[in-house]
């Protein structure tokens, strides 16, 4: 058996293990950056909305998966979601579609994330990501009319995601704080520290960020790049908001908004 096999003895065995099902923490993508050649980079990140792994099997993948984890309205995402086999080829023969195949059998389609979201009308958000390139490809076209008529029936809202879809800038800013982004509760210190932080900055105003995390080191006699990490820190746990629309460095104090209950 291949590497990058499906067929129906592969599906057997991922249902057994439980692909495609669970929710949070305890969901299993239907297909890992393991089971298909990429285009690009595959990823396997930390989700702390999700509380696990996730598997991105590109860079725009990951793109948009950080797209969803910054945002509050997300409570779980669930990553190459598996699509009923049955529901897609029933489909294909009444849009006259044709369905999908790995020699000669029939494959199990996959949205690229189903987001769980705050909006009570309409809960579920299912996105396929695809490079502007491929939108063109009558074939590309076909297989996502067929998806697209999925969720329809399904009643949950689907749409289509490409690199131009994306704030490049949010992304690369959401992809530094990540790393930092946490579940837990904020503490004291944190809490102190954002209003040491709050109380400089309100005195710095235009002052560039980095030089200002800079010259509060040399003040404090800190090694250098301590203050900019908790600039970070705070940022990551939304203690403290940026100007996410231009990159990190160019942000001055004055564009810095901290939590309204903090001391000044």
């Amino acid at each position: 058996m291949g590497r990058y096999d499906q067929n129906s003895k592969v599906y057997d065995k991922w249902l057994k293990e439980g692909r495609g099902q669970g929710r949070g923490r305890d969901y299993k993508p239907w297909l890992m950056v393991y089971n298909v050649p990429s285009h690009g980079r595959s990823h396997r990140v930390y989700s702390h909305t999700s509380e696990r792994v996730v598997h991105c099997l590109s860079d725009l993948e990951l793109s948009v998966f950080l797209q969803l984890e910054w945002s509050k309205s997300v409570s779980d995402i669930r990553e190459q979601f598996p699509l009923s086999l049955d529901s897609t080829l029933e489909i294909a023969e009444r849009i006259g579609a044709k369905h999908p195949a790995i020699r000669g059998e029939k494959m199990m389609l996959t949205t690229d994330f189903l987001a769980t979201v705050s909006d009570p009308t309409s809960p579920l958000l299912a996105i396929q990501v695809k490079p502007s390139s491929e939108l063109g490809k009558p074939r590309v076209r076909e297989i996502i009319a067929l998806e697209q008529a999925f969720w329809q029936e399904s009643k949950v809202h689907f749409q289509v995601l490409t690199e131009g879809s994306l704030n490049r800038i949010k992304i690369e800013n959401i992809k530094w704080l990540h790393p930092l982004m946490t579940n837990d509760a904020v503490t004291d210190a944190q809490l102190e520290t954002a209003g040491f932080w709050k109380s400089i900055l309100k005195r710095k105003n235009d002052s560039n960020l980095i030089r200002v995390a800079s010259q509060i080191d040399k003040q404090r006699e800190k090694q250098g790049g301590t203050s900019l990490s908790e600039l970070r820190l705070l940022f990551a746990t939304r203690l403290a908001k940026f100007d996410m629309s231009i990159p990190f460095f160019k942000n001055r104090a004055c564009d810095v908004v901290f939590k309204s209950n903090l001391a000044p």
